[in-house]
């Protein structure tokens, strides 16, 4: 009678190709999950800078400008430090104030109400994030489209 025990090579190999198997759905997943992050964090800094270019108006009793600069890949409130726009996203603005080529705004006026206007962030996934100005409110809204 053989009593020895542990595993045999084949026992072994199975083991070894199903935790394989297992590790590269987790990075494939984990990988994915860290690029639409990225997007993701882009959009809550948009919509959250645009609430504070808002807010700012309200407090300070003056006007406050949003500007989005296409050609150059950023946007910042004025007076404030830029934030950078990924290569990988397009912008289309509708209704924003033109200043300049590319360079576009939303006003923000001490009453509440704004210039308005839609951004539509378009993905390489053909996701669009699209962000609405209320003209009468000043109130900023976003929602994501998938094509």
């Amino acid at each position: 009678m053989n009593t020895q025990k542990g595993f045999t090579l084949v026992e072994l190999i199975v083991v070894l190709v199903i935790i394989s198997l297992a590790s590269a759905l987790v990075f494939v997943s984990i990988g994915g999950g860290m690029l639409r992050s990225e997007e993701d964090r882009l959009v809550i800094d948009f919509v959250q800078e645009l609430t504070h270019a808002r807010s700012i108006s309200l407090a300070r009793g003056k006007t406050v400008r949003f500007i989005i600069d296409g050609e150059n890949r950023y946007y910042h409130i004025e007076g404030k430090g830029h934030e950078s726009i990924p290569e990988t996203v397009q912008i289309e603005a509708k209704g924003l104030a033109r200043l300049d080529d590319g360079l576009f705004a939303v006003y923000f006026f001490p009453d509440g109400s704004a210039s308005g206007g839609e951004i539509d962030l378009w993905w390489k996934e053909d996701v669009i994030n699209r962000i609405k100005v209320n003209r009468l409110m000043g109130t900023v809204e976003h929602k994501e489209i998938g094509q």
